[in-house]
């Protein structure tokens, strides 16, 4: 079995709020997987709070040095035409925003490759287009 993370569940891996220890806890249990989108998800929102002043430049940095490890041990699906192609179809169906089709199209690309996949996500209406398409939810 193998664990997809969106970026709502990815980030709380560097930045701390509830859900963290869980989405830690699952990270070392079983495969990781996320989309390339991950990467640019993480990175604005860490630059976002460095703006806002809820995050300094120096743990941004650390938190980039971080993700960018996490990235070379998890499987990364990459957003090519196969994936992209299934969120059209997905967009019909789910009011998801583009970014959440994506991470959509990403995980049922995976299933559809490895078999069982459990998709981790913080973000309701992403969730239940994820039970929808029948993808086993967490948390």
């Amino acid at each position: 079995m193998i664990r997809y993370f969106d970026a709502s569940a990815f980030a709380k891996r560097y930045i701390h709020s509830e859900g963290s220890r869980d989405v830690n806890r699952w990270l070392r249990a079983h495969g990781a997987a996320t989309s390339r989108l991950t990467e640019a998800e993480i990175s604005s929102a860490l630059a976002r709070r460095v703006r806002d002043g809820t995050l300094s430049a120096r743990a941004r940095a650390r938190a980039l040095d971080l993700l960018r490890s996490d990235l070379r041990r998890v499987h990364v699906v990459e957003l090519l035409p196969a994936v992209v192609e299934g969120v059209h179809d997905l967009l019909e169906r789910h009011p998801l925003r583009a970014a959440d089709a994506l991470h959509l199209a990403a995980a049922l690309a995976l299933h559809a490759r490895l078999g069982r996949t459990q998709f981790v996500v913080y973000d309701q209406r992403l969730a239940e287009a994820a039970r929808a398409e029948r993808l086993h939810v967490l948390p």
